[in-house]
């Protein structure tokens, strides 16, 4: 296992902190770019500088249990056509639990019930899992923390930093390609992994950059079949059984 960590033209204290943070760490590396490309860019790079059988790609706004590389690899045994496995989250727009929608509406940022740590909450959903024990396939997955088969980058190259430079919808033409040549996307229901969320662009810039990377998609893939992957994302079973369940369990708790 390695660590790589991607600073895309960071500030010269960000820059010394990861630094200091490598030189700790025996596994870590730190790749600098001296001009900031965007966040596609950034993570292709990532993926350039590794031959791993698995590259689990993560915002830095995230925060993830002990044992969830674990789980979400093991999801891979489950069937030689997976390519692509993502965990639920607080913030992850369908696999956000236990609340999916906020009350005022658009996608919920459910907090960290009080005293409860990530672990605490992944081991709620791992114990809420377990009435679901099969492999979830999904059309789609969000790449807050996206794991990848290295057959799959080999086959379909790397993201299309082009038509989604700052992110907003690649990691949906690469599930979407990824589909096309063959592999299949699954859910680790077992597995929850805290995503702060939207900590690089306020709102209204947020906004344009999620409507320019829906244009692309349409564009690339089509509207029917953008339609057609959102509502089975919406309508999944197993998706609502885990925000049921996972609400229960912390309930109870």
């Amino acid at each position: 296992m390695a660590i790589t960590l991607v600073d895309d033209g960071s500030d010269i204290d960000t820059s010394d902190y990861l630094q200091s943070f490598v030189r700790r760490i025996e596994f870590a590396q730190v790749i600098r770019r001296e001009t900031p490309g965007g966040y596609t860019v950034a993570a292709n790079t990532g993926l350039a500088s590794t031959e791993y059988d698995f590259t689990a790609l993560l915002n830095s706004d995230t925060i993830v249990p002990a044992r969830w590389l674990q789980k979400i690899v093991a999801r891979f045994a489950m069937a030689p056509d997976v390519g692509i496995v993502g965990p639920l989250s607080n913030a992850a727009t369908w696999q956000s639990v236990p609340d999916r929608s906020a009350p005022g509406g658009g996608w919920a940022i459910n907090e960290l019930p009080r005293g409860m740590s990530v672990d605490d909450v992944d081991d709620v959903v791992e114990e809420a899992a377990k009435a679901i024990p099969g492999l979830v396939r999904l059309p789609l997955l969000n790449g807050f923390c996206y794991t990848i088969r290295r057959q799959v980058v080999e086959q379909i190259g790397a993201f299309d930093a082009i038509g989604f430079p700052q992110g907003f919808g690649e990691e949906d033409d690469f599930s979407l390609r990824a589909t096309n040549a063959g592999f299949g996307i699954a859910l680790a229901q077992d597995t929850f992994v805290f995503h702060a969320k939207s900590k690089s662009y306020g709102s209204s810039r947020r906004e344009a950059l999620t409507a320019a990377g829906q244009a692309e998609l349409r564009r690339k893939h089509g509207a029917p079949r953008l339609k057609r992957a959102v509502e089975t994302m919406k309508l999944n079973p197993y998706l609502e059984a885990m925000r049921t369940a996972v609400s229960r369990g912390l309930r109870t708790r």
